[in-house]
């Protein structure tokens, strides 16, 4: 038996049932949320955020790689490089930093806002990888161009033991999915 990372009951927000989720090492939950409700009323990213927090109330440590929000002011004075967001904001050895800019093909002197949003997106996945065994994410913003990569730099953490539990849009399914370690999960409403 895999080793249990994370484990929610089923749930109900706003009469959408939500299944019993149970993350275990080496596999990454795929949910899939409805853009639109059934009153066509834009629904995903309201649903996605309110399932994010219930999570993070029954798992304070579970962390969405959510894209940085930088503070303005601050990196006008001083520009925030990608060695600077990964060793002062996410607390990362130098080691660890050098690492994962060098498999991700960035620059560690780059400035952070000037790296393209597919690359930031997977600098924040690896460096929430490094320090917890479940994370959360989501592919929302991502281009068809980009996914595929994505998706290849999570299935190279969850391969490595590591967990996961993503949200992406419901049209956007596959009819398979591109790993095998990946759980499928639909929400309708």
């Amino acid at each position: 038996m895999k080793e249990i990372t994370f484990h929610a009951e089923a749930f109900d927000i706003e009469g959408i049932q939500i299944p019993e989720i149970t993350a275990t090492k080496g596999r990454l939950i795929r949910m899939y949320i409805p853009f639109y409700s059934q009153k066509r009323v834009p629904l995903h990213l309201d649903l996605t955020l309110r399932i994010i927090e219930h999570f993070q109330n029954l798992q304070p440590n579970l962390y969405w790689a959510k894209h940085y929000s930088p503070n303005r002011y601050i990196e006008l004075i001083r520009p925030l490089t990608v060695e600077r967001y990964l060793t002062h904001k996410m607390k990362l050895d130098t080691h660890i930093a050098i690492q994962i800019a060098t498999d991700l093909n960035i620059n560690l002197k780059d400035r952070f806002e000037h790296i393209e949003f597919v690359k930031k997106r997977a600098l924040i996945i690896k460096a929430l990888f490094q320090k917890n065994d479940c994370i959360l994410l989501d592919y929302y913003a991502i281009d068809v161009s980009s996914i595929k990569f994505l998706e290849t730099v999570v299935n190279t953490e969850i391969e490595k033991g590591k967990s996961a539990i993503a949200f992406d849009n419901l049209q956007f399914a596959e009819e398979t999915e591109p790993f095998t370690n990946i759980h499928r999960i639909e929400i309708h409403v």
